[in-house]
């Protein structure tokens, strides 16, 4: 319970309040005169102060002067007593900074409403000042939040723009001719539990065929979605093979290799073609990225469009025409993009 200070000369009132407020359940201090009182105050403080306003020597109102100068007791709420009922001297005490008054003679009841009433105005306005002051500090902190985003993207940005300045741009390749292969050669998701995990069968599958692309001559072969994308340089002039007949080689033994149960499908598209170095400062990695494009639109094209028919070799019909003396034709079709795309049968022609 509350902790009350009862400041009053008359002994036998003091008597009555004082017996009154414990009987409720309070702690009480009291004092005999103002002086005393506001000793008692500073020395103890209160939860709640009841003050004669009548006393020798320091009024009530007085008392309640001395205790809003004080920083430490300038928010205990102080109900005044007195005699008089006049609204002047209730005036005087409520502008002196008392929270309430009561008129004597009074009930002990009614002092213990005044008490549990000026305490709950009084956390009433500690839970309003509180709110708003934590509304304060939620925006504030909202605000700092949204500052420190702002400020982590810059740097982010400015990290990624240096990492790109310290890019390797004498590693970009520009193929103003080539053959671009995509390679699926695992079809359909295989079912859970028929074989190894998808993931082991990626790594399986890219594995081997990159090693193939690599001993036909590919100059990149670079990760694209699940399949592979491989690059010849159509104008590479270091082999005797031709590289269009080192690209259908490639096929063909790409094609071996894929078990019976599972599907592939290959796509040949010649044109140009960028990939540019990716030297990665901060992370150490390094390696090619290819750069979207019409012929990387081309050869993807007609890889949907094979799939789709389910043919295994699907071509642009520029590369059908030159592969005609080693591979027959088969059926046609068009591409979403609207071109036509070739089936390719090696062996056949």
């Amino acid at each position: 319970m509350p902790s009350v200070l009862i400041i009053e000369d008359d002994d036998a009132q003091r008597f009555v309040a004082s017996f009154a407020l414990k009987k409720a359940g309070h702690r009480v201090q009291e004092a005999h005169d103002g002086p005393h009182g506001v000793a008692a105050a500073k020395a103890d403080k209160p939860d709640v102060i009841v003050c004669d306003v009548m006393m020798p020597g320091m009024t009530g109102y007085e008392v309640v002067s001395a205790l809003r100068s004080d920083p430490a007791l300038a928010n205990v709420p102080v109900i005044l007593l007195t005699a008089m009922s006049d609204r002047k001297h209730m005036r005087q005490g409520m502008t002196a900074g008392a929270d309430d008054y009561l008129t004597k003679p009074y009930r002990p009841d009614e002092l213990c409403e005044a008490i549990s009433a000026v305490l709950a105005r009084r956390q009433a306005h500690q839970d309003a000042f509180m709110n708003s002051v934590s509304g304060v500090v939620e925006d504030a902190l909202e605000q700092q939040k949204e500052d420190l985003g702002r400020q982590y993207e810059n740097r982010l940005v400015r990290a990624i723009d240096a990492r790109w300045s310290r890019a390797n741009a004498a590693g970009d390749v520009a193929y103003k001719d080539a053959f671009l292969v995509l390679v699926d050669l695992l079809g359909p998701q295989p079912a859970q539990g028929t074989g190894p995990s998808l993931a082991d069968l990626v790594k399986q599958v890219h594995q081997s065929a990159r090693d193939t692309l690599y001993l036909f001559g590919a100059n990149h072969v670079m990760p694209y979605g699940t399949n592979l994308m491989a690059v010849f340089a159509a104008d590479e002039a270091t082999l005797t093979t031709p590289v269009e007949t080192r690209v259908l080689r490639a096929a063909s033994a790409l094609l071996k290799s894929v078990p019976k149960e599972r599907t592939a499908t290959l796509a040949m598209h010649r044109g140009p073609v960028t990939l540019v170095a990716v030297d990665d400062a901060l992370h150490g990695d390094q390696g090619h990225s290819l750069v979207p494009g019409d012929s990387i639109g081309a050869v993807a094209s007609v890889h949907g469009t094979a799939a789709a028919e389910g043919w295994r070799i699907g071509a642009t019909p520029a590369v059908a025409t030159m592969l005609a003396a080693q591979a027959g034709s088969g059926r046609r079709a068009t591409t979403a993009r609207g071109e036509e795309a070739v089936e390719l049968l090696p062996g056949k022609a």
